[in-house]
């Protein structure tokens, strides 16, 4: 029996002496990040798959209790310790309500915090294991989802979700079908996605029914929890109309993303930005397998790949980044069910 990989635990603590001592103990069960503020932490825990916070109540600025609030409404699965020095009852009630797993008080035992520590980071695994996530990115070319999100789709598939890719068109306007077909199959299988490849013509993708019916048919098949799709804000007819397309068939998901292509314009406007520091690399190594492509298109070039990833990043904490415009983020599936939409097409 393999052992269990390293713990990913984020710790907020101000207090300098306090703060060494728990990086000492938690360092015991993997990897631990140290900062020394709310603001900073939720930043942060935007950037990696994390396995245990620990936070004190006390802090500068937004104290542990509305930080714990605040990541759990982000991240529901991740498991949460709260470290106080108030011994009072109202103090743990208060901690419990604001979403924290578990509450510790100070001085505490450093054996009992690394055992609580311990079987918080199962915990979260646990919750991320029985509430996985069916991802479908609809693209309309062969590399389009590979390039917008190749590394934010590697993220998920590490993580255990099930990554379907749904390519619209052949490609056929910018190569070999055969080819581009081959390539598409082979980036797949780096990214263990399935992929779907459906045969539209390229330059000719419509806003309308048939796009519609397609997206439906997998969408109805693999009954996705997030979509990923092309922005509005692009150049490019197929991806305007692929973006329209898939919003009329995801009616029924409540998490709905879009990503951004070589050919979107400049009022692209995300607002959320997810860390790729770990899969960048990957990332580009599936990019090459679209080699037809590699040779005859400039924003392909590898520089200009991580060159992109890293502009985005000032907007977080994280190195690389990869950019997105929010539809939709909701705990729950609008009214209108997919049965309804496709009576409207």
């Amino acid at each position: 029996m393999t052992d269990p990989p390293a713990a990913r635990i984020l710790l907020v603590e101000d207090d300098e002496v306090g703060g060494t001592l728990l990086v000492e103990l938690l360092g015991s069960l993997g990897d631990v990040h140290w900062t020394t503020s709310a603001e900073q932490a939720l930043d942060i825990a935007e950037g990696r798959d994390w396995d245990l916070m620990v936070s004190d109540i006390d802090l500068p600025g937004i104290d542990g209790l509305e930080l714990v609030h605040r990541v759990k409404r982000r991240r529901p699965q991740l498991a949460t310790m709260i470290l106080s020095g108030h011994s009072s009852f109202d103090y743990a009630v208060s901690a419990m309500r604001a979403g924290a797993d578990d509450y510790v008080t100070k001085p505490f035992d450093p054996a009992d915090v690394i055992e609580k520590a311990r079987t918080l980071v199962a915990v979260t695994r646990e919750r991320r294991a029985a509430g996985q996530d069916v991802v479908l990115a609809v693209g309309a070319h062969p590399d389009d989802v590979e390039i917008g999100i190749g590394g934010i789709l590697l993220r998920h598939a590490s993580q255990g979700h099930r990554v379907t890719l749904l390519t619209l068109t052949g490609g056929e306007q910018g190569g070999s079908a055969s080819d581009r077909a081959a390539e598409a199959e082979k980036a797949a299988e780096l990214m263990s996605a399935r992929l779907i490849h459906a045969s539209l013509t390229d330059t000719s993708v419509s806003e309308g029914g048939s796009t519609i019916r397609t997206i439906l048919d997998v969408v109805e098949d693999i009954r996705p929890t997030t979509i990923y799709t092309h922005t509005i804000r692009d150049v490019h007819q197929d991806h305007r109309n692929t973006h329209s397309a898939t919003l009329v068939a995801a009616r029924g998901i409540s998490r709905v993303f879009c990503y951004q292509a070589p050919s979107t314009s400049v009022e692209f406007k995300p607002t959320r930005f997810v860390a790729i520091d770990d899969f960048l690399e990957r990332k580009i190594e599936v990019i090459r397998a679209f080699a037809s492509q590699v040779k005859i298109r400039e924003y392909l070039d590898e520089e200009l790949l991580r060159a992109t990833a890293r502009y985005w990043a000032r907007f977080s904490q994280a190195r690389y980044v990869e950019p997105l415009e929010v539809v939709r983020d909701s705990d729950t599936a609008p009214f209108i069910a997919a049965a309804g939409v496709r009576d409207a097409v």
